[in-house]
């Protein structure tokens, strides 16, 4: 007790403590107890008040959403209760895969009751919570990669499914002396993700084979599904490098590309004189084009076994033949993927100015090797069949997939150039980038 005294500095009331200790530990347990109701008290009232990042201010959340302005059909992003947020679909046949994601900063709690704790609606207590900015991931897709390479984020890649598919030089080096993993698409592909200490695994799903999403999602992994590939427009894809700036702490650098990039590619646009050209607005699929006589009617797409597999005229490859001055053959179609017999193309065979996407075929007489009757379409005796392989890596990579996402009006550029043979305003662009190739050219 004279510890006590001293420590309390009330010496002067030893004689009246006296008689009470006896009491002694009776004394100290109930001390304790105050103490112990006291914190519980303080730390009820600051949860009460606290921000979404822990700190005193207070945060009025009504639950509510609130999303940018955006070109893409497949991602949105936010701020709920001051919170990033972000909801990725992705369609897989018929249905269509939604999920949600709180992109909080990294000394943040991430613990669902936390979540309700902030005022998220019922609907957000299960979305997968991202401690930002990422530093470990592994990009499973090359787009992905290609979006992380534009932002300078070549150091936060860690894993890839195949290093030979990666066509930037130093990344692919890296996959080759395995400082960054190839976790490939077996069985084994789940325990190299695991050992790579991952913030976040960036995968993809087309419903094929290869699919391993769901054995993902059993793990403890952090999982998030892109679908940029599934976008339709080149901008839209684009779009994404914002989702990419939020994960990884970059928004405003993310901002800035797009933006400009965004401005580049309408403005090449404008210029390119297309007699098909839409209006700048967003045109419904039922008032698309028609091919006309004013323009090259492009080819794209290739036959096997006497079935023709093309893209639709609501695809990328459709729109990005319109913004270049080209008329689609099947531009009036509302759907991503048409197939024909052979027969039905052929049909169309003398009208075809040009030919694009002739599948994954290098050369003439490798497509010819496959089907010898396209001999007779027009393009192709007038040598006018253009593949998009022109940027390549050391391995098997195709930068189409990689860097070209990020750079729309280049790639426009240069599909405008095969298809029209000029292009308006080429000094706004890099014409250094050709990812579109005359196959009879090496």
């Amino acid at each position: 007790m004279k510890i006590y005294d001293r420590m309390l500095k009330i010496n002067k009331l030893g004689p009246f403590c006296k008689s009470f200790r006896g009491l002694r530990f009776g004394f100290w347990a109930f001390l304790r107890i105050c103490c112990v109701l006291g914190m519980v008290f303080v730390v009820g009232c600051r949860n009460q008040s606290d921000g979404p990042n822990g700190n005193s201010s207070v945060v009025k959340c009504d639950g509510t959403v609130q999303f940018e302005s955006s070109g893409s059909e497949y991602f949105s992003i936010g701020k709920l209760c001051g919170v990033d947020v972000a909801v990725v679909r992705s369609v897989v046949g018929k249905d269509t895969l939604i999920h949600k994601y709180v992109m909080m900063d990294s000394a943040a709690a991430v613990l669902g009751k936390d979540l309700r704790r902030r005022g998220f609606p019922e609907e957000w207590l299960s979305a997968v919570v991202l401690r930002v900015p990422l530093n470990r991931v592994a990009a499973l897709s090359t787009s992905q990669i290609g979006y992380m390479l534009r932002l300078g984020l070549r150091d936060k890649i860690v894993g890839v499914s195949d290093g030979q598919y990666v066509v930037d030089s130093i990344l692919y080096e890296r996959a080759q002396q395995k400082s960054v993993a190839s976790v490939g698409y077996d069985a084994g592909a789940l325990e190299k993700l695991m050992a790579l200490n991952l913030d976040l695994v960036l995968d993809f799903t087309t419903g094929g084979d290869y699919d391993n999403y769901e054995q993902i999602a059993r793990t403890n992994l952090p999982l998030m599904l892109t679908s940029e590939w599934q976008e339709s427009s080149a901008l839209a894809k684009l779009e994404w490098i914002k989702l990419y700036g939020i994960l990884f702490g970059v928004r405003s650098l993310a901002d800035s590309i797009y933006r400009q990039e965004k401005n580049k590619y309408e403005t090449l646009k404008a210029l390119i004189a297309s007699p098909a050209a839409r209006n700048d607005e967003k045109t419904p699929n039922s008032e698309l084009l028609i091919p006309n006589s004013h323009c090259p009617k492009v080819l794209a797409g290739m036959s096997y076994g006497g079935v023709w597999h093309a893209s639709g005229g609501n695809s990328f490859t459709a729109n990005l033949i319109l913004d270049a001055g080209g008329c689609y053959l099947w531009a009036s179609d509302t759907s991503r993927e048409l197939t024909f017999s052979f027969e039905q193309v052929y049909a169309l065979a003398d009208s075809v100015d040009v030919w694009v996407n002739p599948s994954m075929f290098a050369t003439a007489d490798e497509i010819l090797a496959l089907e010898p009757r396209v001999k007779n379409i027009k393009a192709f005796k007038e040598k006018k069949v253009f593949q998009n392989d022109g940027r390549k890596g050391k391995g098997a990579g195709n930068d189409f997939y990689e860097g070209a996402i990020t750079r729309p009006a280049e790639l426009l550029w240069n599909l405008t150039k095969c298809i029209n043979g000029s292009v308006p305003g080429e000094n706004s662009v890099d014409t250094s980038y050709k990812w579109y190739r005359n196959i009879y050219n090496f």
